[in-house]
């Protein structure tokens, strides 16, 4: 499964709606404070990245496409210590 319907299956189940990938989660307003959380846990785990302060930006998150788009980068940038952190996600 690639990392746009990974992300895609963790909202329709959290978010138990359907949401398109261009959807703004914050507009649709299924945030709060622990679906926040949560997604980042997931991400992390999902794509054994690590989210830093600095990736905090909303616009990373704000829809599946931004959140594909972040994750993808971050996996393709994850320095030998962030990979041996976090074990290889299963595909």
């Amino acid at each position: 499964m690639d990392a746009r319907a990974r992300i895609r299956g963790y909202f329709v189940s959290a978010a138990e709606q359907e949401i398109r990938d261009e959807d703004d989660i914050f507009e649709l307003g299924i945030v709060d404070s622990l679906f926040a959380i949560r997604l980042i846990q997931f991400v992390e785990k999902e794509f054994a990245i690590t989210v830093e302060r600095e990736d905090l930006d909303i616009r990373n998150f704000c829809s599946i496409a931004a959140l594909t788009k972040f994750a993808l980068q971050k996996m393709s940038t994850a320095t030998p210590l962030e990979q041996q952190r976090h074990p290889s996600p299963k595909d």
